[in-house]
């Protein structure tokens, strides 16, 4: 037997198979138990939504002497299925668009039924005939014998003469769900006995766009790519698509800024054949799912991300931005059509989109780490110039060292419920109580003593992906100066560089001293605390360090390494934090220390009482 395509193996027989259009499906199963058969029906809507197909079964239906209608296994609908019925007249009117062929039409209208109940004529592509073939039609289709049923296929309606649409009934078919779609694929897959991937029945839903003929057609040529397991790798394959993960990596080259790499990307998509024009339509809806996941945080109504991808991409970009790039790909997507090469006009937007003028602009792509320092992966090597191997004797350890940090701010937090602000975009802090009044802190008179020692506990703890992590994330603290009461303390920490991180602590490289003393003065340390918490939902510590100390100290901690000398990890404490936090409780009276370790210094506050 010849074999059959998949969406003419699986075309729907029966009603209750047609995989949506269940308002027309229940219309028309009514007009037939009812029998308020109409003279004339119009089926308009898009391609591949079943419009052919139920133009058939309606055929079926009234010629069906069985129950229901139609029941699909006796004789008339046997031959209607395949096409052999002499009173299911099928008719393309693109190859049948003259007066001539209707005129021939109507002459064969005023004879009665050969075998069924009715004369069915299906006129597929109806708005091809010419006007003077819609004319002639006219009056037939106005009042034909009563044995004749005419429906109208189109995917145009509007080209079709208002006169003939006034003399039918209208049937609007709709584009189909994802979810529809892919409950029919697994229909199929299961009837076929193919094992698949459900993110694959997803992408081809994704391609077909509504239709369901097209899912189905594409099914096939997948099964044909790989008739083993169908995965979401051979669809992206076929169709040249890049994955969802590739698409959000790219936004983000884009947004660093980084012209070369997003050059190379795009000429890597060239050559791999990537589908240009699917590639921008499928950039817009990830802008637009952002869009709507920055102002809604409700992953449950994005069209394309899920809740994590939306996450990884949403702290990096603001709405204004993405409205700005979907402008940008619409009017790249709008030249496609003219244009004999649309990788030209996807490249203009790319480079458009990337000379973006952003004063916040978040850095995605985190610096890479030479071959040479994978030896030594915990902490930042990107300032040190490749050097001789140093020599064996190092000196001894300093214990202390002048280190420095930004603005004062009262003792208690800022912040008064991390808990309650979301975080994917700059919070709106609120304070109940009037500000204090800011000390005039001239901090390049400050004498602030930091440990080396605490330095160096932090660096023998310290962990590359941890630092990398930080330092990706780190520009996104430039966002929280748009907030009054926190812009000084985003404005401290956004204009030092993550050098060495662990688990619970962060070291921070500066240029200048007074601003190692801002980041490093206990007034400020809660506050600056409290914003980091609120930037990577969790703690940490962290210290000050100018820039030319630090790389003093890295020589000296590669040193010690190689000579496995390092000293033992321990608790991260920072004596100059935490001899002020001593110094504030040594003078409370017993019950104000009971009620500070009942309740924590964040929920207590002592005043003073003259009365």
């Amino acid at each position: 037997m010849a074999y059959k395509s998949l969406y003419r193996a699986y075309r729907p027989q029966v009603f209750d198979d047609v995989s949506g259009q269940e308002a027309i499906i229940t219309t028309l199963k009514h007009a037939v138990e009812e029998n308020k058969i109409g003279h004339a029906y119009l089926f308009c809507g898009p391609r591949g939504t079943g419009k052919t197909t139920v133009a058939k079964i309606f055929a079926k239906a009234v010629n069906c002497d069985h129950e229901p209608k139609p029941c699909g296994k006796c004789e008339s609908c046997k031959a209607i299925e395949n096409g052999t019925h002499p009173d299911v007249i099928e008719i393309d009117a693109a190859s049948n668009n003259g007066v001539e062929q209707v005129r021939d039409l109507i002459d064969k209208v005023k004879y009665a039924p050969v075998q069924g109940h009715y004369k069915v004529y299906i006129i597929d592509e109806v708005h091809m005939m010419s006007s003077g073939a819609f004319n002639a039609l006219l009056k037939t289709l106005e009042e034909p014998p009563a044995h004749v049923i005419f429906i109208l296929a189109t995917t145009e309606p509007q080209r079709i003469l208002p006169t003939i649409i006034s003399r039918c009934q209208r049937f609007d078919f709709t584009s189909l769900t994802d979810d529809e779609m892919i409950s029919r694929m697994e229909h199929v897959m299961k009837q076929e006995g193919k094992t698949y991937e459900e993110g694959a029945l997803q992408q081809i839903a994704k391609l077909a766009n509504g239709g369901m003929r097209d899912a189905l057609s594409i099914l096939e040529q997948c099964l044909a790519y790989n008739d083993d397991h169908l995965s979401v790798d051979d669809v992206n394959s076929i169709y040249g698509i890049l994955s969802m993960d590739d698409k959000i990596q790219f936004i983000k080259v884009m947004l660093s800024q980084n012209m070369e790499e997003a050059l190379k990307l795009v000429d890597k998509m060239d050559h791999n054949g990537t589908d240009i024009k699917r590639l921008t339509y499928d950039l817009i809806d990830i802008l637009k799912d952002i869009i709507i996941y920055k102002n809604t945080h409700n992953d449950k109504i994005l069209f394309n991300l899920t809740k994590k991808q939306a996450e990884s991409l949403a702290p990096y970009i603001t709405s204004d931005e993405a409205l700005q790039f979907i402008h940008l790909f619409v009017d790249a997507s709008e030249k496609y059509v003219r244009a004999v090469n649309p990788h030209i006009y996807f490249e203009l937007a790319v480079l458009k989109v990337c000379n973006q003028d952003h004063d916040q602009k978040v850095s995605v792509m985190p610096q890479t780490q030479t071959q040479e320092d994978d030896d030594i992966p915990s902490i930042d090597t990107q300032e040190i110039e490749p050097e001789e191997a140093p020599d064996a004797t190092v000196a001894e350890e300093p214990k202390e060292a002048q280190i420095p940090a930004t603005a004062p701010v009262e003792d208690k937090p800022i912040i008064n419920s991390i808990d309650e602000i979301d975080s994917q975009k700059p919070p709106v802090f609120h304070d109940d109580n009037e500000p204090e009044q800011e000390e005039n802190t001239d901090y390049t008179d400050l004498d602030i003593q930091v440990d080396i020692d605490d330095i160096m506990n932090i660096l023998v703890q310290a962990d590359k992906h941890i630092l990398l992590n930080i330092q990706e994330k780190w520009p996104v603290i430039r966002n929280y100066m748009t907030q009054l009461k926190v812009a000084k303390y985003a404005n401290m920490l956004s204009v030092g560089k993550p050098v060495a991180a662990c688990s619970q602590a962060i070291v921070i490289a500066y240029e200048f001293m007074p601003d190692v003393n801002a980041i490093n003065y206990y007034k400020n340390y809660r506050a600056l605390e409290s914003l980091l918490k609120e930037v990577f939902g969790k703690e940490y510590r962290f210290v000050g360090m100018q820039m030319d100390q630090w790389l003093e100290l890295r020589k000296h901690f590669i040193v010690l390494m190689r000579q496995h000398k390092l000293p033992q990890p321990g608790p991260i404490m920072l004596k100059h934090i935490d001899s002020h936090d001593l110094d504030d409780t040594a003078q409370l009276n017993e019950a104000q220390k009971f009620a500070l370790e009942t309740f924590g210094k964040d929920i207590v506050e002592f005043t003073d009482d003259d009365e």
